[in-house]
């Protein structure tokens, strides 16, 4: 049986997968963290036999593929707000949640994951030592406190961006705006107008000069790259843009040397599936931007007819079948 991990509500990456399974009349099962602690479902781990029984379903005997899609990154339990009368009480409440998760996985472990949670929080910086570890061009970058080191950054590459480090949501504010942080340009004239010395810490990196950008999604060994045409402009960030017209999306086949260095990266982060960014400089080098390790691929699934969801489900039932 394939045991799908992901939210209670509508994940766009989850769902298409998903019909794909309902299509092929595979065996599966979705469970979300809530799902663990409602009150309708009997969840029973058994510690000594090291068996996890839900609404009378061995998982750990039954179980063969996981698909796992942000199962449990911010786990939030909103009956706690009037259950307890503290912020402490239901911070532990939340950790018991958030650990009783770990051993979830664990008892789990030896199931074929896609991917495993355990590498799926690779951070941005880990991710760039550890792609150019594998021969992959990566943009110069630094992170500093520091206001002198950055000017000295930006004196060398005067075309410098930043960047969040790992990730930025959504921020609400009062005046009834929503404001999220993206890539955005960083000069000496924004540092100038910066009265402290140091600050809290920050990545800034070399703006490439690029002829397209790159996504690809990694599917086991597989690749499916899709170049982003932006005709006769350049966006610091790409995503702000990818509903305007002028933007294209076409199938893309990377070269041999990159896809191989691609595969070593990923196999030195253990990971057997992730969304990674890249560029093609004018000069024609290939530059590795990040690898998100469940990022969103529908867009250059259904733009460029890749059918990924079909290929994910294809795989966790062939997985599934190896497993019996």
């Amino acid at each position: 049986m394939i045991l799908v991990l992901s939210y209670e509500e509508f994940e766009q990456c989850t769902d298409p997968v998903l019909d794909w399974l309902l299509y092929y009349d595979a065996e599966f099962l979705k469970i979300t963290y809530q799902d663990i602690y409602h009150s309708e479902n009997d969840v029973c781990f058994d510690i000594d036999n090291k068996k996890l029984i839900y609404n009378g379903i061995d998982l750990t005997e039954k179980v063969t593929t996981v698909y796992y899609r942000r199962f449990a990154t911010n786990v939030k339990i909103p009956e706690l707000r009037n259950a307890f009368p503290t912020n402490q009480a239901k911070y532990e409440v939340t950790n018991e949640m958030e650990h009783l998760i770990k051993y979830f996985y664990f008892l789990l472990g030896d199931k074929k994951w896609f991917p495993y949670p355990k590498y799926v929080d690779i951070d941005k910086l880990t991710s760039l030592t550890m792609a150019n570890d594998a021969g992959l061009s990566i943009p110069k970058s630094t992170v500093s406190n520091n206001k002198k080191c950055i000017q000295d950054f930006i004196n060398e590459k005067p075309e410098s961006i930043t960047k969040p480090i790992k990730f930025s949501g959504y921020f609400n504010a009062d005046n009834g705006y929503t404001y999220t942080v993206l890539t955005n340009k960083i000069t000496n004239k924004n540092l100038s107008d910066t009265k402290t010395k140091h600050f809290f810490p920050t990545l800034i990196q070399e703006k490439i000069d690029y002829e397209f950008e790159i996504r690809i999604f990694y599917l086991d060994g597989e690749f499916y790259a899709a170049a982003i045409i932006v005709p006769n402009t350049k966006y610091t960030d790409v995503k702000r843009h990818f509903g305007k017209a002028e933007i294209h999306w076409v199938p893309y086949q990377l070269p041999k040397l990159i896809e191989d260095r691609l595969h070593k990266f990923m196999k030195s982060i253990k990971l057997n599936t992730g969304s990674i960014d890249m560029m093609k400089t004018n000069e024609g080098d290939y530059v590795f931007i990040e690898v998100n390790p469940v990022g969103q691929f529908i867009a250059p699934s259904r733009r460029c007819n890749f059918k990924i969801e079909k290929r994910i489900a294809e795989w966790l039932i062939k997985k599934s079948d190896e497993k019996r």
